[in-house]
């Protein structure tokens, strides 16, 4: 008979919660987009701010990633990810937030994207959020981050930096518009979203629960 000790299966026990509780980007279904900087001033909704930092992030299944050519001045390869993101405005103890929404234009879509504009400035690219017209192919009101090496498909983690690029973006409290900056620095990632507190805590409640059980047959068989 195989006999496997106390100790050892507490362990194990253990080390299988650390695994289920653990993100995965490889079994993730969807993945956060955030592109963030400053400082800035401008108006959202009518309501001004100064000097303030912005952040823009959304949740979306990056396997419904679309790419395509933005055909205006020169062809522009791009990818484009559809969702409902939050903007975020701080400046001091205030903070402004509304959820970036589309213009009302046929068919239009807002959402994440990434766009290579090498043929421009060779290496050059942006990230960030803006519009996908109804026809597929015309990006418009890009608001994220401009720079080198910041062309990504969308489907996995990022990390990339340069300078913010800016446009008005309407949302659901009224436009959003910069109408001036004192520093002009941002971010752009894609990451796993973070453990959900609740789920981590049903994995630890199971797995000591499974403990108590296995010492009370241990001390019962002693």
């Amino acid at each position: 008979m195989i006999r496997i000790s106390f100790k050892t299966l507490s362990v194990g026990l253990i080390a299988l919660a650390c695994m289920l509780a653990a993100p995965s980007a490889a079994d993730a279904s969807t993945l956060t987009y955030t592109a963030a900087g400053g400082i800035i001033t401008g108006t959202l909704g009518g309501t001004p701010f100064t000097d303030a930092t912005w952040s823009i992030t959304g949740t979306a299944d990056p396997t419904n990633v679309v790419s395509g050519t933005s055909a205006s001045i020169v062809a522009v390869p791009f990818h484009f990810l559809a969702m409902t993101p939050l903007l975020t405005i701080t400046t001091g103890s205030s903070t402004l937030q509304a959820t970036i929404v589309t213009t009302g234009s046929a068919g239009q879509q807002v959402g994440v994207l990434s766009m290579d504009v090498g043929a421009l400035e060779s290496g050059y690219s942006y990230a960030g959020f803006g519009y996908l017209e109804g026809d597929g192919s015309t990006i418009n009101s890009f608001f994220g981050v401009g720079g080198f090496d910041l062309y990504t498909s969308l489907q996995s983690s990022f990390y990339g930096y340069g300078v913010q690029a800016t446009s008005p973006l309407n949302t659901n409290v009224g436009l959003f518009v910069r109408t001036d900056e004192t520093l002009g620095g941002a971010i752009f990632t894609v990451s796993v979203p973070e453990i959900d507190p609740n789920s981590l805590g049903s994995v630890l409640a199971l797995v000591l629960g499974s403990l108590g059980l296995l010492e009370r047959r241990r001390l019962k068989a002693a």
